[in-house]
């Protein structure tokens, strides 16, 4: 068929996306020992996983920003973890697949 094995893990994401598994943001984190577990520990689930990480350091800036791919255990768990995303003192925004970042990556 037209499937080409160098296409599988393009036809596996878009299949983790569809079925509302897979999620990207973009993170600011401060850049000071720690922000990162506090995000693992404070704002994913049990059953998250980060699937993609790109960050970017900068030099004299407080915060850095990073764009994240989660993959999460489950589909209804999404509400729980965009709840914790709001209660965090990070600043959190969810990257749509209308967005011209969410291409560049995905």
């Amino acid at each position: 068929g037209n499937n080409d094995i160098s296409r599988y893990s393009e036809i596996l994401e878009r299949s983790l996306v569809w079925e509302g598994l897979k999620h990207y943001f973009i993170v600011n984190f401060p850049q000071e020992p720690g922000a990162l577990r506090r995000f693992l520990d404070e704002v994913l689930g049990p059953d998250d996983d980060v699937a993609l990480f790109e960050y970017m350091k900068r030099s004299g800036r407080e915060t850095g920003p990073a764009f994240v791919g989660i993959t999460l255990g489950n589909a209804a768990d999404l509400p729980g973890l965009l709840q914790r995303m709001d209660e965090s003192p990070l600043e959190i925004e969810k990257v749509g697949e209308d967005s011209p970042l969410f291409h560049m990556f995905v």
